[in-house]
């Protein structure tokens, strides 16, 4: 029998208020709770505050949290969101469970859908130091770089963030629409791997 997609993998109580908050992945290092918005930074076994809170305007959305919904075969559950601003506008990461267990990042800018994994690091931070729009490398061409800066999430997330942290960025396109994104912030490098997706093709459950 397959599990549900909504069956987190434990539970934890805010040490703030006592609520139960679900947690979808061993490796969450920061989690919101519903009830009074407090951060929680969980480190090992341990909970603490982080001594910050962050409470996200609403905005119009396909996506929202905990609300599952399908693209293609696969049946996904946000279980987590930051949201960036990057001069002209703003745009949001979501965490994403499908239902294999596996996690994903779901990049919304205006209705545009990036879906992404997380995969090993092939390059170094130093690149974002050389790296120029235009240039290619391998079977990747530079689209964008550029810094955006957290102004509120929401959920829960494998790493901590706080409003006001940047991060800078590099995008990359590839063939029939794949797409590598480069971050980096205080926490380290990050590289992303995915494909641009069509909101047409997310049916809403």
């Amino acid at each position: 029998m397959m599990k549900d997609i909504k069956t987190p993998f434990k539970t934890i109580n805010c040490p703030q208020c006592g609520y139960a908050l679900p947690l979808y992945f061993a490796h969450t290092k920061l989690a919101q709770c519903e009830s009074c918005n407090s951060s929680i930074f969980l480190e090992d076994e341990a909970a603490r505050l982080t001594g910050y809170s962050s409470v996200l305007a609403p905005e119009p959305s396909l996506i929202q949290l905990n609300k599952t919904f399908r693209y293609k075969k696969q049946t996904f559950l946000p279980v987590g969101v930051i949201r960036y601003s990057y001069g002209r506008g703003f745009w949001e990461e979501w965490w994403l469970k499908d239902n294999s267990d596996d996690e994903w990042w779901l990049s919304v800018d205006e209705g545009d859908m990036v879906l992404e994994k997380l995969v090993p690091n092939e390059d170094k931070a130093e690149i974002f130091v050389t790296i120029k729009v235009g240039q290619t490398l391998g079977d990747w061409i530079v689209t964008e770089i550029d810094r955006g800066e957290c102004v509120g999430f929401g959920g829960s997330l494998p790493y901590e963030v706080i409003e006001g942290q940047k991060h800078n960025y590099i995008q990359f396109d590839g063939y029939d629409a794949s797409i590598k994104t480069l971050e980096v912030d205080p926490s380290g490098l990050r590289t992303y791997i995915g494909r641009w997706i069509d909101p047409f093709d997310i049916k809403v459950l």
